[in-house]
């Protein structure tokens, strides 16, 4: 049976060749601090945006946490962010935004629908993943 563990991500050394330009002059950590500031407005405005960075939310609210931008009694899927976080906090924030611009590009933004794909010789179907936070679909409730 296929998992969450099987499906397949963008490896180190590629997330790697990217970083330079999404850090453009930044250091690292203000990288990561620009991002999660940015992610945390848009939640505010929009709380169903998570559902964009697919499997990379539970990694990416486990920094907003640390941040301060959500509460620290915030509930993360901690399985799913070991999984899909990076080497480091700039190459989880890459390939989030990687994955979020393939969505994007494929008018799937806000969809809570992921299909992630998987090596051929594991399953010839995508993985099929669900996102859902609890708490930020309560504010989307409220708010729309």
């Amino acid at each position: 049976m296929t998992t969450l563990n099987d499906t397949l991500k963008p490896d180190t050394q590629y997330l790697e060749s990217v970083l330079p330009v999404a850090l453009g002059s930044r250091g690292e950590d203000d990288f990561v601090t620009d991002y999660l500031k940015g992610m945390s407005q848009c939640l505010g405005d929009e709380p169903r945006y998570y559902r964009s960075v697919g499997p990379y939310w539970p990694a990416l609210k486990t920094m907003l946490v640390e941040q301060g931008h959500l509460p620290a009694d915030s509930e993360v899927d901690q399985d799913v962010a070991a999984i899909y976080e990076g080497d480091r906090p700039a190459l989880t924030v890459v390939a989030a935004t990687l994955y979020q611009r393939m969505r994007l590009e494929s008018g799937l933004l806000l969809s809570s629908s992921h299909l992630l794909p998987v090596p051929d010789e594991v399953d010839d179907s995508p993985y099929e993943y669900v996102s859902y936070d609890l708490t930020l679909e309560s504010k989307a409730k409220k708010t729309g």
